[in-house]
């Protein structure tokens, strides 16, 4: 009857509450985070990390989710620590998931309760920032290598080093002009769409048919994991992810989502739960290790996202393509520019490193811990140059702090009362934050977790948030 169809359209109102109407705007919005999202997927599928058609379908599935979740275009991004480590040092596609893994159940964990800001608290900003500027730079310096690695099974142009050089320049001043001319110009998607036709014609000149044939969506990940797997998976990836994760994935996000879009209610412990999930269900059968970035929210935001329409439009067309394309998508990143996917790294590389760069500004004993980090990042593996960024800011004053808060009680006084801020227990000096102009809302100083803006993006109108300074990159290359 009429009033039972009215309950039951109610009912699944209920359960798939209105995320907007899909409009042009939106459609552009969700391609905000794919100058992040294209080059390390693209990378870590070239190095052997992930199967890209299980990788991109469980991206998209992972979009549709927190479409459902959340009415606001909460992005799904690469856990950057992890792929970069799996693209400059060879992880296997059993350790890039077991990383993935390692690092949801943690931040799972951590999320059910207040601890994950204690987390993110612990680890000195300027070590944070320090495995930023390494792992960007590690990123930059893979890149490179693509460029001037020979490809003898490529289009004649690009079998000599002038063809691979003057492809790789154009595609450089391409990328820097339209960083010039404003970040809604989507220069990796551009990239992308011409590497696959050089693809397509690479192919083409070598006689080899592109099948289509179907690809399973999802694949078993962790056959043959051995205890040695596990050990680097925690040490190199996981460990190293964790303070990023929580910082940027989780209390940075949360802080732009109020300001974003308040009326979506996205709360730490909901973002915390959905990481965790998300990979400790897809990473086992070949997702890559993904998670929500304060970045790549702005990024979609400010080409135009508003409502949880944009990501459920981007993660189903990612999944169709996925379906649709397995073969051929498979045939043709095998046979992607190596000098296209070398600049994308490098820059994807840069805009990790970025946040590195304003140590200068953090005072003299923090740039100090801070270039330590970076340096046995680079030069050493990841875990162990975390593991000296945190001797070193012990050793510039942390352990004294952190002896000096438990004598006068404020840590068990925290965890006692719950407070929303624990104090910092291990951070490298610094300078002072400066104070907020007048009229400024209370959490706008620049040390704060509330979202802070600077003057070049206050022009533009585009928030960048701000939690422990580790923000990543905005997104776009």
């Amino acid at each position: 009857d009429g009033g039972g169809s009215t309950r039951a359209r109610r009912r699944m109102v209920s359960l798939f509450p209105s995320r907007g109407r899909l409009s042009l705007r939106e459609v552009s919005g969700s391609l905000g985070d794919l100058g992040t999202f294209i080059p390390l997927l693209l990378g870590l599928a070239r190095a052997g990390g992930v199967e890209p058609v299980p990788a991109l379908f469980w991206a998209g599935a992972f979009n549709v989710l927190g479409g459902l979740t959340w009415d606001a275009p909460m992005c799904v991004q690469p856990m950057k620590t992890i792929a970069a480590v799996g693209i400059a040092e060879g992880l296997s596609s059993q350790q890039v998931a077991l990383a993935g893994m390692m690092t949801s159940a943690m931040v799972l964990l951590l999320g059910a309760s207040s601890a994950i800001l204690l987390v993110a608290r612990l680890v000195p900003d300027a070590v944070v920032r320090g495995m930023q500027l390494g792992l960007g730079m590690s990123l930059a310096l893979k890149g490179c290598a693509l460029v001037a690695a020979d490809t003898p099974h490529a289009l004649p142009p690009l079998q000599t080093a002038a063809g691979r050089y003057a492809v790789a320049g154009t595609a450089l001043c391409f990328v820097l002009a339209s960083r010039h001319a404003g970040e809604r110009v989507p220069s990796a998607l551009i990239l992308f769409s011409v590497g696959v036709l050089l693809a397509a014609g690479q192919l083409a000149y070598a006689g080899e048919p592109v099948r289509f044939r179907p690809v399973a969506p999802a694949l078993w990940a962790l056959s043959g994991v051995d205890g040695t797997d596990a050990t680097r998976a925690l040490l190199d990836a996981a460990l190293p992810q964790l303070p990023l994760t929580t910082l940027n994935s989780v209390v940075s996000v949360c802080h732009l989502a109020k300001q974003l879009a308040p009326e979506a209610k996205v709360t730490p412990r909901s973002v915390a739960c959905s990481v965790g999930l998300i990979n400790l269900l897809g990473c086992p059968f070949g997702a890559m290790p993904c998670c929500h970035g304060a970045g790549g929210l702005a990024a979609q935001h400010a080409f135009g996202a508003r409502r949880g329409v944009s990501v459920l439009f981007l993660g189903g067309c990612k999944m169709l393509l996925a379906l649709a394309l397995g073969g051929p998508l498979v045939s043709l990143l095998g046979a992607f520019p190596a000098p296209l996917l070398g600049v994308m790294l490098l820059f994807s590389g840069v805009e990790l490193a970025r946040a590195g760069v304003r140590l200068a500004a953090a005072g003299e004993e923090a740039a100090t811990v801070g270039l330590v980090t970076a340096a046995a990042t680079l030069s050493l593996r990841t875990g162990v140059g975390c593991a000296v960024g945190l001797l070193a800011a012990l050793a510039s004053g942390g352990l004294g702090r952190a002896c000096k808060l438990l004598w006068q009680g404020e840590l068990l006084q925290w965890l006692r009362e719950g407070d929303a801020e624990p104090p910092p227990l291990l951070r490298a000096s610094s300078a002072p934050p400066p104070a907020p102009p007048a009229g400024a809302p209370a959490g706008a100083a620049g040390g704060g977790a509330a979202g802070s803006v600077s003057t070049a993006e206050a022009e533009r109108g585009e928030p960048r948030p701000r939690a422990g300074g580790a923000e990543e990159g905005t997104g776009t290359v």
